[in-house]
This record gives C-alpha cells, structure tokens and sequence, in this order.
C-alpha cells in the first residue's frame, strides 16, 4: 500500500467535511442544489456545443437562482 502524501490526506478531509454538510441538509436546499447544477449544465453545454443559448436556458437558470436564493438565505 502507497503512503498518503499530504494533498491526497487534505482531499480526502475535504471530501469527509462535504459529504457531512450535504447530509445535514434539508431536502429542499438539496433540490435547489441540484436543480442549480443541471440549470448550469445545461446552459453551459449549449454554450459549449452551439455558442447559443435558448431562453428555456436562461429561464431555468433564473428558478435556480431564486430557489437557491430562498433556500439559503442569499443576499441578505
């Protein structure tokens, strides 16, 4: 077995420390990061495959936004 350097121990502490704080989240702040991430991804990869982005994109990036905005208390 391969002894851990130094960034492979801090990656898997970081991983840990994510892993928890996403289990310590409410159902609807985990919607709301997982319809930010596919709004994201789904903009980006019309932007990356036709350098066009449809208005259901920026539509769905808008919801994303405010749902994350709400569940997390942003901006204020």
């Amino acid at each position: 077995m391969t002894k851990k350097n130094e960034y492979q121990i801090e990656r898997e502490r970081q991983q840990a420390a994510n892993k928890k704080a996403m289990a310590s989240l409410t159902s609807e702040q985990m919607q709301a990061i997982k319809q930010t991430h596919k709004a994201l991804d789904d903009a980006l990869t019309m932007l990356r495959d036709c350098q066009d982005l449809y208005l259901s994109d920026i539509n769905n990036m808008n919801e994303a936004f405010y749902t994350l905005k709400h569940q997390f208390n942003l901006e204020e």
